[in-house]
């Protein structure tokens, strides 16, 4: 999945209201701000050309008042604006509604191009000079939006997307300070707050003068929130690192360990794998790995194999 995808299903999933209140308020006006909306993220979708499956970004199911679902809300997330993309958009909805009876409502989101804000689009489908079928969707274009657009909103959410919009007259700088002000002082959840500040020092970094200018505007501001909040980012994000480095590293040494085992004393039985699974800890897997040349079977390193 790429890096992009992940941030913007996280924050869309945190913000999917405001996602809808962004792109179509009639469609917003459907889902009352406590409405449990389910997920599933993990639809496949297959046959897909040039693809054998494929995952939909985000499919959103919003209920009704008499406990079932009232339509769903399928959002792509795409890099970069491509000119036959209501064809795939086309694809995905045929499978889906091969799956689920409500109504489906598409939408596309672009990082870079496409028509700037929301726009409906229409796919046509011909044979032989004919329309056949038609597909009516949503297109959301970031790049060309200016970003004062989105630091007027009161939506959050469009605070952090300004970090994808065009700066304008504003300048980078000054975005990035009006939307990290915005987001530090708005009554959000911790979780919240940290996607939103991740979406825009991810997607609006400064170099050089914009550096410079930056902060500058912030001494200038006394606006000591934003350093406080932008270092426990930081704290954050470093934190996630290490902890990523050493799952990784302990996925590793667990499958080395296996590994040896195999080589020992042959196929190593399931219900030791699970159990060296259950092991986060390197200093505990490294200890196992010592130990698997001095033991003469499987039973003497005492894990339950």
């Amino acid at each position: 999945m790429p890096p992009h995808d992940h941030l913007f299903k996280s924050l869309f999933r945190a913000f999917f209201r405001q996602l809808l209140l962004l792109v179509d308020v009639q469609l917003a006006a459907r889902v009352a701000p406590e409405t449990a909306i389910e997920f599933r993220d993990k639809e496949l979708i297959p046959n897909i050309p040039e693809e054998d499956h494929r995952v939909v970004d985000l499919l959103a199911a919003v209920p009704d008042s008499t406990g079932g679902w009232a339509f769903l809300v399928h959002v792509e997330i795409e890099r970069n604006a491509l000119k036959d993309f209501g064809r795939r958009l086309w694809d995905y909805s045929i499978r889906l509604r091969g799956s689920y009876p409500e109504p489906l409502v598409s939408i596309v989101v672009f990082l870079h191009g496409g028509p700037p804000g929301p726009v409906w689009q229409t796919h046509i489908e011909e044979t032989a000079g004919h329309e056949i079928n038609r597909l009516r969707y949503l297109s959301f274009g970031l790049s060309k939006l200016p970003a004062e657009q989105l630091l007027a909103r009161p939506e959050p959410l469009a605070w952090g997307l300004a970090a994808l919009a065009k700066p304008g007259k504003l300048g980078r700088a000054r975005v990035k300070l009006e939307a990290l002000k915005k987001i530090a002082n708005a009554p959000l959840r911790g979780h919240q707050r940290l996607l939103l500040i991740n979406c825009v020092e991810t997607y609006l970094p400064l170099k050089g003068r914009h550096a410079e200018e930056y902060a500058s505007l912030v001494r200038a501001q006394e606006s000591p929130e934003i350093q406080t909040m932008q270092m426990t980012w930081a704290d954050k994000i470093e934190a996630k690192g290490r902890k990523e480095e050493r799952e990784e590293g302990a996925e590793r040494l667990r499958g080395t360990v296996i590994r040896q085992l195999t080589q020992r004393f042959g196929e190593v039985p399931a219900k030791l794998k699970k159990r060296l699974a259950a092991m986060r800890s390197i200093d505990e897997l490294s200890s196992v790995a010592d130990r698997i040349l001095e033991v003469r079977s499987i039973d003497e390193l005492g894990l339950g194999g």
